[in-house]
């Protein structure tokens, strides 16, 4: 009888030391699957955040594309242009004043100053009219790459005698203006 009791004992002793192994078992894989868990909550914020950032992005770039396709009805730039250049009070009218003038201070090279030229003070500018030994380039935006946009950039460079400018004009109600003058060559 003894036997039998103590055998109990152990027998229950075991089953205690078993469910107690299994509890603290249990409490270390809890505290683990709320670890995972947290840091499964954590990556799935930051993810949605990464996709939210995505989605966003995506918004942008499908407005300015949408953007970019609108359709400026402004005059055609070559016709406006022909007649800018060889009309003095076309171009006169045609100009945003005061007109914004970058060139340099005083030497080449040096220092460059903005300054503003006043309805008064512009002279009529023949552009590459009337010489050869330049090349002019027209841009349809200050970036200087073809896309549609409400903006021309003539580029004017002299080949032999260093010259370079630069007239940026801006479509506006149909019509297209000059609205800065960048003169920085020779």
């Amino acid at each position: 009888m003894k036997d039998s009791n103590l055998m109990k004992k152990i027998l229950f002793l075991i089953f205690l030391t078993i469910i107690v192994s299994c509890k603290v078992d249990n409490y270390e894989n809890a505290s683990e699957y709320k670890y995972t868990i947290d840091s499964l909550k954590i990556e799935l914020s930051k993810s949605n955040k990464e996709i939210n950032l995505l989605k966003n992005e995506i918004k942008i770039k499908s407005e300015a594309r949408k953007k970019s396709n609108i359709e400026y009805n402004n005059e055609s730039f070559d016709s406006f242009f022909w007649e800018f250049m060889t009309d003095s009070s076309f171009q006169i009218q045609r100009i945003k004043f005061p007109l914004e003038y970058i060139t340099w201070t005083d030497d080449i090279g040096g220092e460059i100053d903005t300054i503003e030229i006043n309805k008064n003070e512009w002279k009529h500018d023949y552009f590459y009219f009337n010489t050869a030994n330049e090349r002019t380039q027209i841009y349809d935006n200050f970036e200087l790459s073809l896309k549609k946009t409400n903006e021309r950039l003539i580029h004017w460079y002299g080949i032999e005698s260093g010259g370079d400018s630069k007239y940026f004009f801006i479509g506006e109600k149909g019509k297209w203006y000059l609205v800065k003058k960048e003169q920085l060559g020779d």
